[in-house]
């Protein structure tokens, strides 16, 4: 069990194998912000790069998009999915959530199609933003004195 209060501090990742998006968000505001991509050989390790974005924001609870079929079944890249988070939940010693993030690229997609110039770094960070901040409006968040106690 994993307590969440009004000071844990979340980093949303939409994990993919060429790139990885980030979002962050806190419990307090309950809003989710992309703060970019991390792509597979132009941004060194993937470790590294997480490292330093939690030190930064003093991360204290992970939560990774789970890539499920439509119809909610595994698919290969859910089992690699759930092979990182394990590997980043060992790594960095803080609790992973896996939520479910069927249809977030889509929905990243629509809402960037208003934007001019759009990467895919963008529509990864976006998506990560979208299964951050869906998670976070899921959770009932209490107060510091009354924290809740969830299952990773």
């Amino acid at each position: 069990m994993t307590a969440i209060n009004t000071t844990s501090v979340f980093l949303g990742l939409d994990y993919g194998l060429r790139r990885i998006g980030l979002a962050a968000g806190d419990a307090t505001n309950k809003l989710a912000f992309a703060v970019g991509a991390h792509v597979e050989g132009r941004d060194g390790s993937i470790l590294k790069f997480l490292q330093k974005i939690i030190d930064e924001r003093k991360v204290t609870h992970l939560v990774i998009g789970l890539p499920l079929q439509t119809d909610g079944s595994d698919g290969d890249i859910t089992q690699k999915t759930r092979r990182f988070a394990k590997r980043i939940e060992e790594e960095f010693s803080l609790p992973v959530f896996l939520w479910d993030e069927r249809y977030t690229s889509q929905e990243a997609d629509h809402w960037l199609k208003t934007k001019r110039k759009k990467s895919k770094e963008d529509r990864d960070a976006l998506a990560a933003e979208i299964i951050l901040q869906s998670f976070l409006e899921s959770h009932h968040i209490p107060g510091k004195t009354n924290d809740v106690e969830m299952d990773p």
